[in-house]
């Protein structure tokens, strides 16, 4: 068997077997919509590009306030009306009325 002999002309869906312009009708359509689909994703990879980018610098924004709030905290001389001083402060206060009332009321019984 020769190799003309062993070609076989492509099957389309229906079972037939397509001409030469036929067959290449549908493959300057398969060209056509892949150049269609490389432009979308094309397209698509530049809008996700734009969006990484806006979202990398949102990111660095928020580390960097992240990084002032935190020297803010940390820096030297709190001030007074800090809540941790006025927790310092009420918590022996509570505790030793705390202690007077529990007195009073074992005395009591």
């Amino acid at each position: 068997m020769s190799d003309d002999e062993k070609w076989e002309e492509p099957l389309e869906d229906n079972g037939l077997t397509l001409g030469p312009e036929e067959t290449l009708q549908n493959e300057i359509e398969k060209s056509k919509s892949l150049k269609v689909d490389r432009l979308r994703l094309r397209d698509e990879i530049t809008q996700l590009k734009a969006q990484n980018k806006d979202l990398k610098e949102k990111n660095q924004q928020l580390h960097q306030r992240i990084k002032a709030l935190n020297n803010d905290v940390s820096s030297p001389g709190t001030p007074r009306n800090s809540p941790i001083l006025k927790i310092s402060f009420w918590g022996p206060f509570l505790f030793v009325i705390l202690a007077l009332l529990s007195l009073l009321s074992f005395l009591r019984n």
